[in-house]
């Protein structure tokens, strides 16, 4: 009986530590094993962020009284604003050379909103708090406008290409376990505690974590970004340096196909995004220690789907990896429109856990490979503009579908959708032209 436990351990531990680069000097190595050990610890920080604020905020606004409609803005007004503001982050991001101080700054900002929602109901009327706190959420989009390019240049660089995959899985991991297990005591928490400090408390909790986050993945070191700006762009008209900023994503064919499959799955799987927390409220009379334990049991199935997916992935293809998670995923909305009790929300997160795992590692895999090096922080904005569109349009499409067949029915249909949108992947480059084969 030792021998597996040990096996396990030592397996663990594995995935916790670096794996040497003979290549690389002394300090190097340093420098990655520092890098390495700072990010999976922002993770594990950032898992009290995703299993409070992210994951309680529609239940909070459901349990306020909200209608789908409002449930569904905090994704779509986000996503919104999102749009217009990713292509200019990007730019004004990739002219900054110390892109870790833009990053820690944006980051700040997005706490801070996480702290004002919180305060809320201290200083506002009931009725009052799930609007304002819809419009505080999408104003979380110009921040992150910033934020994200640059997470996702650092990224790039704060260790070397070999150890990325391996570095994202356990993170990952990591992450959602510290989600998963936060999500189950949070739940505790709200049952226990009354409305709303509960829910302050949780949020709260949310804002502190966050900022530790922030101050662990500030310790990262990366060389400085060096921005190549066109040549005479310095005199160029407004209108000329959008082209010539946006040229380049045109021009990129893997990029555009990549966009093409992004944008159709992406409106499928936002379809639903304001749906949940209402159907389990109003129509499964879920407790708050309910919707925890279903996040538990999604979060847990998530590590194991990391943990698969990250060792089968180059076997099978990327492309494969998204066809099969993609319909599987369908299965989630389905599944829950047909759960009779809230007992019955956990092996439809299981299902959801082992799926959005593959979809995940599928889909940023993919994207590292459509876009050119040297041009992370452009193209990273750029598909986020993408993914904005999509979240921004289909939760309001999925409330509207929900308001004239029932929260139910909206989810039975939409299953199907999803499992359509999937074959978008198609036009993704397969095993063989990946290089795989």
């Amino acid at each position: 009986m030792q021998a597996p436990i040990w096996r396990a351990a030592q397996a663990v531990r594995a995935s916790l530590t670096p794996p040497h680069n003979d290549k690389a000097t002394d300090a190097e190595t340093r420098l990655y094993a520092d890098n390495y050990r700072y990010l999976l610890l922002s993770g594990v920080w950032f898992g009290p962020v995703d299993g409070g604020i992210f994951n309680y905020l529609p239940v909070f606004l459901a349990r306020l009284g909200a209608t789908p409609s409002i449930v569904s803005l905090l994704t779509s007004g986000q996503s919104l604003l999102g749009i217009f503001a990713f292509i200019p982050g990007g730019a004004y991001t990739e002219r900054h050379r110390d892109l870790m101080k833009l990053f820690v700054r944006a980051g700040l900002v997005t706490r801070l909103i996480y702290l004002l929602i919180a305060l809320s109901p201290l200083l506002l009327d009931r009725t009052a708090i799930p609007l304002v706190a819809v419009l505080l959420w999408t104003l979380v989009a110009l921040p992150n406008a910033i934020h994200i390019p640059a997470w996702a240049a650092i990224m790039q660089k704060a260790v070397p290409p070999g150890q990325r995959a391996r570095l994202n899985g356990t993170r990952w991991a990591l992450m959602s376990l510290a989600s998963g297990t936060c999500l189950a005591l949070f739940g505790l928490l709200l049952d226990r505690i009354p409305f709303p400090i509960g829910y302050q408390v949780v949020f709260g909790i949310g804002f502190v974590a966050g900022v530790v986050n922030i101050l662990y993945f500030g310790k990262v070191r990366t060389p400085p970004f060096d921005f190549q700006s066109a040549q005479g762009e310095g005199n160029a008209s407004l209108a000329a340096r959008l082209r010539t900023f946006v040229r380049p994503f045109a021009e990129s064919r893997p990029f555009v196909r990549f966009s093409i499959a992004n944008l159709a799955y992406r409106l499928a799987l936002a379809l639903p995004a304001g749906l949940f927390s209402v159907f389990w409220v109003r129509e499964l009379h879920a407790t708050d220690t309910w919707i925890g334990l279903r996040g538990t049991a999604g979060y847990a199935a998530l590590v194991v789907g990391y943990w698969l997916w990250g060792r089968v992935t180059n076997r099978i293809g990327h492309r494969n990896l998204l066809l099969l998670c993609g319909a599987g995923l369908a299965l989630y909305p389905a599944l829950t429109a047909l759960a009779p009790t809230p007992a019955w929300l956990l092996p439809a997160a299981v299902i959801w856990g082992l799926t959005a795992a593959g979809v995940d590692i599928g889909l940023f895999d993919m994207l590292l490979a459509a876009c050119p090096e040297g041009k992370m922080p452009s193209f990273a904005a750029a598909a986020n503009v993408i993914t904005s569109i999509a979240s921004s349009v289909g939760p309001l499409l999925g409330a509207a579908l929900a308001q004239g067949i029932g929260t139910r029915s909206a989810l039975l249909v939409i299953g199907g959708l999803q499992a359509v949108a999937a074959a978008s992947f198609l036009l993704l480059p397969n095993r063989q032209q990946e290089g795989l084969g």
